[in-house]
């Protein structure tokens, strides 16, 4: 069932209770017009854990979840079983609040999509990086161009997870993640440099399997061109001890910068405007020393400079709670939450172009992603094991 536009309040329920469930639960029952009816997890008594943590009921099945009457169920189960979780819940009248990845293929995507079309509810994906004030702050300066135009962008995902991590049967493996860290860990930053940048065109990219036990990468990068004709690199990795997540857009105003690792604040965002003209033209004349000027000399563009310190507003952090807390308010208001499955599809094609570039060794375009695409419905190309091996190479 859907909740119209007015309701007072919303019956929601959560479909795993897995570690990332906790941000959901939190979020949700912090929320003062939300009720958190139930959970269902395949592991039973691990659901009833979580319930009575978080004061709510573990339900044995999707279906007694359903029948309870929830408005919007979040799916925070392992990303292979996101189609058919989600497609179950939509068929049963429910709006869905999907964990990322929304799908493991773009195959899947379109499932989902139809799915979405034909329910009484809708489909939503979590990338609560959109959501923080400093990514609406430079969205909406990007787009008006007060900031200038871009024209370089560099995105860095560059995490550490041992092999213990992977110690989950799902995990490591095509058929339980759909892919690697490329899909399971950049897509936030991908799906927030697409937000700043625009649409892409085309991907050239190289990945590889260093030292991880896994099916997949461990290492990617990619060379990518935006419709606008400006460029951006994306480098991924889970061999980094030193952890950072980054996304930096240099404009001809200036440069744009945030730094953090799972979630930022505004004072994790920076704003570098041009440098004033006299030192702009000393700037590589003695590379031991300073430029100086580069921010406060004279002739810097105040303009610039004032549209993205004026533009800061109530902090708002990008975690569950900032997505989750616009999402409770949309549907209670009977409006329309920004993150549907729709505009999720251009990430996952970037996600599926990095991989289709790096195991076929050539450039993709987005425009070839059709559904006779051999990367269109798995992320590996349905290559045997052997072949991306061979790309890839293999962890010691």
């Amino acid at each position: 069932m859907s909740t119209p536009g007015g309701a007072d309040r919303l019956r929601v329920g959560i479909v795993g209770c897995g570690s990332i469930a906790r941000a959901h639960a939190l979020s949700y029952t912090g929320h003062p017009r939300v009720d958190l009816v139930g959970v269902v997890d395949i592991d039973q008594p691990r659901a009833e854990a979580f319930a009575e943590t978080h004061g709510s009921t573990a339900f044995a099945s999707r279906q007694e979840l359903t029948d309870a009457g929830v408005d919007l169920v979040s799916v925070a189960t392992p990303p292979g079983s996101h189609t058919e979780v989600a497609a179950s819940l939509l068929e049963a009248g429910c709006s869905v609040l999907l964990e990322k990845p929304p799908a493991t293929a773009l195959a899947d995507m379109d499932v989902l999509a139809a799915a979405d079309a034909a329910s009484a509810g809708s489909l939503y994906v979590v990338f609560q990086h959109r959501h923080g004030s400093g990514a609406r702050r430079a969205s909406r300066l990007l787009q008006t161009g007060a900031l200038g135009t871009p024209q370089v962008a560099v995105c860095e995902t560059l995490w550490y997870r041992p092999d213990s991590y992977f110690l989950p049967e799902w995990r490591g493996t095509w058929s339980g993640e759909g892919g690697g860290p490329t899909l399971g860990h950049a897509i936030h930053q991908l799906d927030l440099l697409l937000h700043l940048m625009g649409p892409w065109e085309t991907v050239t990219a190289r990945a590889a399997r260093i030292a991880r036990p896994v099916e997949f990468e461990d290492v990617s990068l990619g060379l990518v061109t935006f419709a606008s004709g400006a460029v951006g690199t994306v480098t991924t990795s889970l061999l980094s001890p030193r952890e950072l997540s980054r996304i930096r857009v240099d404009t001809t105003s200036g440069t744009l910068e945030v730094d953090h690792v799972y979630g930022y604040r505004d004072a994790d965002w920076s704003w570098t405007p041009v440098p004033d003209p006299d030192a702009a033209a000393r700037l590589g004349r003695d590379p031991g020393l300073p430029a100086g000027g580069g921010t406060d000399g004279p002739g810097t563009p105040l303009t610039d400079r004032d549209a993205w310190a004026a533009s800061a507003d109530q902090d708002r952090p990008s975690n569950h709670r900032a997505q989750i807390e616009q999402l409770v308010d949309d549907l209670l208001a009977g409006r329309e939450h920004q993150t549907t499955l729709a505009s999720t599809r251009p990430t996952m094609e970037l996600v599926t172009a990095l991989y289709a570039s790096a195991l076929e060794r050539q450039t993709v375009a987005r425009t070839d992603l059709t559904e006779d695409h051999p990367y269109y419905s798995r992320l590996d190309g349905g290559r045997p094991a052997e072949t991306v091996t061979a790309r890839l190479g293999t962890h010691p």
